[in-house]
């Protein structure tokens, strides 16, 4: 990915060296219906319909509040230095 990608918007402020874990989409509060990818905004919901992208992915470890697709993931796991940490079912 080059410093041209649409989908830079400033994240590394704020997403640079984080922990995340994959895990599915849960609500951040009650009454919250999806979430969006931090960089494409595709959309996180729980249950695929025509509208809702992905039901898992990755998310901020200690808060579970910022989404990222596997596809941003990947194409941004090196220049984020991401640490993904393993769920507790992880063998």
């Amino acid at each position: 990915m080059t410093d041209r990608d649409w989908r830079l918007m400033g994240q590394h402020t704020w997403l640079a060296g984080r922990d995340l874990r994959w895990r599915d989409w849960t609500p951040y509060r009650a009454g919250w219906d999806h979430d969006h990818c931090a960089f494409c905004h595709a959309e996180f919901a729980a249950a695929q319909t025509d509208h809702v992208d992905f039901t898992a992915g990755y998310v901020t470890d200690e808060d579970n509040y910022t989404w990222i697709c596997k596809p941003c993931f990947e194409d941004f796991k090196v220049e984020f230095q991401w640490n993904v940490v393993s769920n507790s079912t992880d063998a």
